[in-house]
C-alpha cells in the first residue's frame, strides 16, 4: 500500500479501535498561570512582556485579558448618575482598536484596527445563548438594545470602577501549538478614541487601572 508521506506509520480509524488501550499523556508534567502586568499610560498603548524561560513552553491559547476600567469625564471628575453615557457592546474588546504581537522583537501579527470589529464578530458568531448571556458578560456584552445599553451603563454609574476578564481575539491565541521555551512575546494593544468606545454624550473618557 503506498503512503502519502515516506515512513508515515499505520493507523487504524477510531471506528475500528473497539479494544484499543487509549494512551497515556507523559510529556507534559504540570502547568501553571503566570500574571504579566503591563506599561499602562493615560490614552497610551498597554504593552505586555513576557519572556521566554529557559524551560517552560507557553499555550497561548489559555491567555486571559484582565482589565479594570471606569469612565470618568473629560477633566477627570465623575459623573453624575442621571448623565447620559455608557459602554458600547463587548466594551473590554473595544478599548483597544489595534492589537500587535511580536515574537523575539519580530511583528508576527497585527490586527490593523480591526481588533475591536473581529472581536465582536467573534463572539457573536462563535457563541451560543447560555455562554452570551453568562460567560460572556464578564467581558461586558450584553445584546445589543436599549436594555443592553441601560445594563451596561449601570456597572459604571458614578465612574465606578469595573472589572473585566476574557481572552484575546488573535490568530495565535486561536491555535493549540505551544510556543517554543526562549521566545520572548511582546503583546501591545493600541487604545480606540472614546468617540468610538463610549455611546451617549461628548465630553467623557476611559481610564484603564493599573
Amino acid at each position: 500500500m503506498a503512503f502519502i508521506l515516506k515512513g508515515s506509520p499505520e493507523c487504524v480509524k477510531s471506528e475500528l479501535e473497539l479494544f484499543h488501550l487509549p494512551a497515556t499523556q507523559t510529556a507534559i508534567e504540570d502547568g501553571h498561570w503566570v500574571e504579566f502586568h503591563p506599561d499602562v499610560f493615560d490614552g497610551g498603548p498597554v504593552e505586555f512582556h513576557i519572556s521566554g524561560s529557559g524551560k517552560e513552553y507557553v499555550d497561548l491559547s489559555q491567555t486571559q485579558l484582565y482589565v479594570k476600567a471606569k469612565i470618568v469625564k473629560a477633566d477627570g471628575k465623575a459623573w453624575e448618575k442621571d448623565e447620559k453615557i455608557g459602554p458600547v457592546n463587548l466594551f473590554m474588546h473595544s478599548l483597544f482598536s489595534q492589537m500587535d504581537i511580536s515574537l523575539n522583537d519580530r511583528l508576527v501579527w497585527n490586527s490593523s484596527n480591526t481588533y475591536s470589529y473581529r472581536s465582536y464578530f467573534e463572539s457573536l458568531l462563535n457563541h451560543g445563548f447560555d455562554c452570551k448571556t453568562s460567560q460572556l458578560t464578564s467581558e461586558m456584552f450584553y445584546k445589543d438594545h436599549n436594555d443592553g445599553l441601560k445594563l451596561r451603563s449601570k456597572f459604571f454609574e458614578l465612574s465606578a470602577t469595573v472589572d473585566m476578564i476574557g481572552g484575546l481575539h488573535g490568530d495565535l491565541f486561536h491555535q493549540e501549538r505551544l510556543l517554543l521555551n526562549l521566545v520572548d512575546v511582546k503583546i501591545k494593544l493600541i487604545r480606540s478614541k472614546p468617540e468610538f468606545c463610549l455611546q451617549g454624550n461628548a465630553g467623557y473618557k476611559v481610564v484603564l487601572k493599573k
